[in-house]
């Protein structure tokens, strides 16, 4: 399965590539800090508001066309109560993981360059 569904990306976004493109921008330039969020918020120990940044990050990412973003998401959501930390911190890399696809994704299908952020994986 693609990172993004580039044609249902483009119908979501009125059939605009350019909207698309804008949109998909800032969904990358955003993914650091909302994971850097949900990682803090697994830390403390946080399971009701893990469970909310989760499935707005779902949210986010099926607006993207990305499934495989948002059933990690997913994932976190239903399980920020009864999983162990370690598993949900391997969530997070995994998301993190997810982000650097769509950024590649976004360089190769839009040509746009967004810099890899610190700490995430390739």
């Amino acid at each position: 399965m693609p990172i993004i569904d580039r044609e249902q990306l483009i119908q979501r976004m009125m059939g605009s590539a350019e909207m698309a493109k804008r949109m998909l921008c800032r969904f990358v330039e955003t993914s650091r800090n909302e994971c850097d969020l949900i990682e803090s918020t697994v830390r403390m120990g946080d399971k009701s508001s893990l469970a909310s940044l989760a499935h707005r990050h779902k949210g986010t990412a099926q607006t993207m066309a990305s499934a495989r973003v948002a059933q990690v998401a997913a994932a976190l959501e239903t399980r920020a109560h009864c999983d162990e930390t370690s598993e949900l911190l391997a969530m997070v890399d995994e998301l993190r993981s997810l982000h650097c696809e769509v950024r590649e994704f976004l360089n190769d299908e839009f040509s746009v360059s967004v810099p890899s952020d610190r700490g995430e994986q390739k």
